[in-house]
C-alpha cells in the first residue's frame, strides 16, 4: 500500500502541473473527456460515508519553500514530502442519519531535502530501511495507529472529534522538532486537516447544473503551525469525467486565505499615565501573510457518495523579520527559527527596567525583512474500498 517517495513526489508534482501549468479550466491531454451540457438536469452532491465499508485514502503532499538561514537573510531551498494512509469506517448510525466515523492512520512516510540533497527519509511500512532515531523520526512513528472519532450530522458536518488529546500527545511527543519539517507536520497532522478530509466541504448545499458556481467561506488548514485561516473558495461544476473507473462530477476551484487581524494590545487602565510594565509575549508567528492562492480539482462519485479524489496546489507568500531591533516600544526581537514563533520583549524606552542599561548610543541594529514563498501540492485519493463483515 505504501509508495516510495520518488513516486509520491513525481505523482503529486504532475498533478500540480496539471492544475497550475495548463490551468484548471482545461482538461489535460491524458485525461478522459469532460461530458454533459448546461441544459442537463441539476445534480445533488451529498457526502455520505456508508456503513459496512472501510475506505482507504492516500494523502500525499509535497512542500517546497525558501527560508532564511538562522540569523541571516540568506535563503536556502527546502523540500518536504509527506504521505499518509488513512482508513475510515462507520461505527454507528443514528435513526436521523447522523453517524460516527472512525479514522485510523495506517502508515506514514516523510522525506526532507535541502539544496538538492536528501537529509532524511522515513517509511513506517519499510522495516528494512535503516533510519537514524531522531526526534523527527520518533514523532512520525508515534502517529501510526492513531484513531480519531468524528461525530457527523446528517449533512456530514463534524459536530465533535473524540480522542483529540491522543493526537495532541503524539503531536508533541518524541523530542523537540524545529524548522520546516516541524511546520509541515503541523499542517498535515492536525484535526483541522482531517476535518477537511472528512467533511468534503467543496460539495454544494443545493442541486447544481453544469456551469454553476458557488462560494464557500470556511477555515482552511494553512500557516506554519497548521492553524486554520479564514478562507474563501469558489467552485464550478464543469461536467462529468471518468475517474478511477466511475463517472464523476468534476469540480474546479480557486481560493485564497484571509488571516484574521493581529490581536489588539491590552487596554490601559483609566487615569494610568504610566505605560504597561515590561513583559514577554509569545507571538503566534514571526511571519505576516502577504499573498495566497489556491487552485485545484475534485471528483465526486455518485456511486461512492464521496469525493474520491481532490488535488490542489497552494502558494503562500509571507514576510518574516530576522535580527534584533530596537524602537520606542520594542526593545528586541529574537529570531528563534524560520518557521517558529518569535519572543518579543515589550518595554517603555523612556524608563528602562531595573538592572537593564538604556539604549546604547550610536546606530542600532535594524531588523531585516525576508519574503518567502511556500508551495504545497496535495493529493487526497480513495485507493481502496473494503466490505466489512457483519
Amino acid at each position: 500500500m505504501s509508495l516510495t517517495f520518488n513516486s509520491i513526489k513525481y505523482a503529486v508534482l504532475a498533478l500540480a502541473l496539471a492544475c497550475a501549468g495548463v490551468g484548471c479550466n482545461r482538461s489535460s491531454r491524458h485525461e478522459a473527456p469532460i461530458t454533459g451540457k448546461s441544459s442537463d438536469p441539476a445534480v445533488t452532491m451529498t457526502a455520505r460515508w456508508q456503513e459496512g465499508k472501510r475506505y482507504i485514502f492516500r494523502v500525499e503532499s509535497v512542500n517546497s519553500t525558501q527560508v532564511p538561514r538562522k540569523n541571516t537573510t540568506q535563503l536556502i531551498q527546502t523540500e518536504t514530502s509527506v504521505g499518509q494512509d488513512l482508513a475510515f469506517s462507520v461505527t454507528n448510525v443514528a435513526p436521523n442519519g447522523s453517524r460516527v466515523l472512525q479514522m485510523e492512520i495506517l502508515a506514514v512516510q516523510m522525506e526532507t531535502g535541502r539544496d538538492d540533497s536528501i537529509t532524511m527519509s522515513y517509511d513506517s511500512g519499510n522495516q528494512v530501511m535503516q533510519v537514524e532515531d531522531t526526534p523527527l523520526v520518533q514523532r512520525l512513528r508515534r502517529f501510526v495507529g492513531l484513531k480519531l472519532l468524528f461525530r457527523l450530522s446528517p449533512d456530514n458536518k463534524v459536530t465533535r472529534i473524540d480522542n483529540v488529546r491522543d493526537l495532541n500527545d503524539r503531536q508533541s511527543g518524541g523530542g523537540n522538532i524545529r524548522g520546516v519539517a516541524a511546520s509541515v507536520i503541523g499542517r498535515c497532522f492536525n484535526q483541522q486537516f482531517y476535518r477537511e478530509v472528512v467533511e468534503m466541504g467543496m460539495l454544494p448545499k443545493t442541486p447544481v447544473k453544469i456551469g454553476d458556481t458557488w462560494t464557500v467561506d470556511r477555515p482552511a488548514n494553512a500557516g506554519p503551525s497548521g492553524s486554520p485561516f479564514p478562507s474563501t473558495f469558489t467552485y464550478k461544476f464543469v461536467g462529468w469525467q471518468q475517474r478511477m473507473g466511475t463517472n464523476c462530477a468534476r469540480l474546479d476551484f480557486t481560493g485564497e486565505f484571509k488571516p484574521a487581524p493581529p490581536p489588539s494590545p491590552p487596554p490601559q487602565k483609566p487615569g494610568d499615565t504610566n505605560p504597561p510594565p515590561a513583559r514577554v509575549v509569545k507571538a503566534p508567528s514571526n511571519k505576516s501573510l502577504e499573498d495566497s492562492e489556491i487552485t485545484g480539482r475534485s471528483w465526486y462519485s455518485p456511486e461512492h457518495t464521496l469525493a474520491i479524489e481532490t488535488v490542489y496546489q497552494q502558494s503562500i507568500t509571507a514576510k518574516s523579520t530576522v535580527g534584533r531591533v530596537r524602537s520606542t516600544t520594542v526593545s528586541k526581537v529574537t529570531e528563534t527559527n524560520a518557521t517558529d514563533g518569535v519572543e518579543m520583549e515589550i518595554a517603555d524606552a523612556s524608563t528602562p527596567p531595573p538592572n537593564v542599561p538604556g539604549p546604547a548610543s550610536g546606530p542600532q541594529p535594524v531588523a531585516s525583512t525576508v519574503t518567502t514563498t511556500t508551495h504545497q501540492s496535495t493529493s487526497i485519493k480513495l485507493i481502496e474500498v473494503e466490505l466489512l463483515q457483519p
